[in-house]
């Protein structure tokens, strides 16, 4: 069985996203073992300062993580559905647990993005961090059903 860690910022508020993101990680159970971590967004009232402490929460439980982290911001690498499963199936393949990092509301340091193997993004569109995570678990689903080549996707 694979194992990820999605590794984010706070506390989903929405309802129908939160839903969504049941849905998928119930789906995935059958082929993946995906723990969800949060850690505390800050309460600081400053962009700047905000993503700084929220990053430091991060880069610590970063540091605690066994095998590859992988960075989705804005700044990284594109990539499709198809290259997404084909990346995915190398970093099950190496045997190593993978961890995604999804930042808070105002994104992530330098820091947290040198701390990463590999920094993808999602989309050119900026997403809320809630919302990242809904779309990182329907790519992470429609990754492996690719690589199952179940037919969803198209």
């Amino acid at each position: 069985m694979h194992r990820i860690t999605l590794l984010c910022v706070g506390k989903i508020s929405s309802d129908w996203i939160a839903e969504g993101c049941r849905d998928y990680l119930s789906r995935l159970k059958r082929d993946a073992l995906v723990d969800v971590h949060e850690v505390g967004a800050s309460k600081e009232k400053d962009a700047e300062r905000q993503k700084k402490d929220e990053s430091l929460r991060l880069l610590s439980a970063m540091a605690k993580h066994e095998g590859d982290s992988i960075v989705l911001d804005e700044t990284g690498e594109r990539m499709t559905s198809a290259q997404f499963a084909k990346f995915l199936q190398s970093v099950f393949d190496a045997g190593t647990p993978a961890e995604f990092v999804i930042g808070g509301a105002y994104g992530l340091t330098d820091e947290v993005r040198r701390g990463a193997k590999k920094t993808i993004r999602l989309s050119d569109m900026t997403f809320t961090h809630e919302m990242a995570r809904l779309v990182f678990l329907e790519q992470l689903y429609r990754s492996v059903q690719i690589t199952k080549g179940t037919g969803y996707h198209h």
